[in-house]
């Protein structure tokens, strides 16, 4: 873990980054830094710990590769457990941006767009209300 939220911060997007690569996870640290209404709560390598890391840092939105065959089955059961999530999954090549979520009715939705720095910033503002 990179680092763990002080104090949650009234406003702010809480962001896990998963990935098992370094220069994956700081490219997405460096993307989103900036953002005066995002916080990235910690960011983890190890694919089998996403789903306790997520429980335990509570975040709103959780950014995963897009092409980990085990990712589906873990963001199933994150949405299971927490519906409120949304999963942000990036294509590797950054080519593509999914975002997951569950529905009212308890479906898993899902949308897909072309990647950009712009389109990541979007999928993590992105509002399922």
């Amino acid at each position: 873990m990179r680092r763990e939220s002080n104090a949650l911060e009234q406003g702010k997007i809480r962001v896990l980054i998963a990935n098992p690569t370094r220069i994956w996870r700081d490219m997405l640290y460096d993307t989103i830094r900036e953002e005066p209404d995002i916080e990235v709560v910690g960011d983890v390598s190890d694919e089998e710990a996403i789903v306790s890391v997520t429980e335990r840092t509570n975040p709103d939105c959780l950014i995963v590769p897009l092409d980990d065959p085990g990712a589906k089955p873990r963001c199933t059961e994150i949405l299971a457990k927490r519906p409120h999530v949304r999963i942000v999954a990036i294509g590797e090549g950054a080519d593509v941006v999914a975002i997951y979520w569950r529905s009212e009715e308890g479906n898993v939705r899902c949308t897909y767009t072309a990647a950009s720095r712009e389109a990541i910033l979007r999928a993590l503002h992105f509002s399922t209300s």
